[in-house]
């Protein structure tokens, strides 16, 4: 099924919230990803400059209707929170274990990532946790975090409750 658990240890993230209607999201996100780039000299201890997080709560993806309201954070991760500039946000991600597979495709490929995690979770008994927050991984070498989006290769990682 190509799905893995992984453990991560804290992750400080910097960077800039978007909210909005899911189809929204589809043209902000993109400029939020433009601006913290531009803004990623500005930041201190960043620790691999070619690594970026996209996180959202993962409760947002359990909201009914067609068209709920999302949080996105695009982010970098740095060594400490001291000195965020000012503009952006820090995040915490606390230490978990995540159930992960990779994003390799077309647009077509996000949902079917989800949905096999959603799969893998049933047939193996287990839970997300929604009060934590889902991450993308991306790898600059891999795919840029700005458009255009033509192809998609990252890792989608769904929190996993104890």
């Amino acid at each position: 099924m190509n799905v893995s658990i992984v453990s991560r240890d804290e992750i400080k993230l910097v960077g800039i919230k978007v909210v909005g209607r899911r189809s929204e999201l589809s043209h902000r996100v993109p400029l939020a990803w433009l601006e913290h780039l531009s803004r990623l000299d500005e930041l201190p201890g960043v620790v691999d400059r070619d690594v970026f997080h996209g996180c959202v709560p993962g409760s947002d993806h359990e909201q009914p209707g067609d068209d709920p309201v999302y949080q996105y954070w695009a982010t970098t991760e740095v060594r400490v929170l001291d000195g965020v500039p000012e503009g952006l946000k820090a995040l915490t991600i606390p230490a978990r274990d995540y159930a992960m597979t990779p994003v390799q495709g077309t647009a077509d490929a996000i949902n079917a990532a989800y949905g096999r995690l959603a799969n893998w979770l049933q047939s193996e008994g287990r839970r997300s946790a929604p009060a934590a927050y889902v991450l993308e991984r991306y790898g600059q070498r891999r795919q840029p975090v700005t458009p255009p989006y033509e192809r998609f290769d990252y890792e989608l990682l769904t929190p996993l409750a104890p």
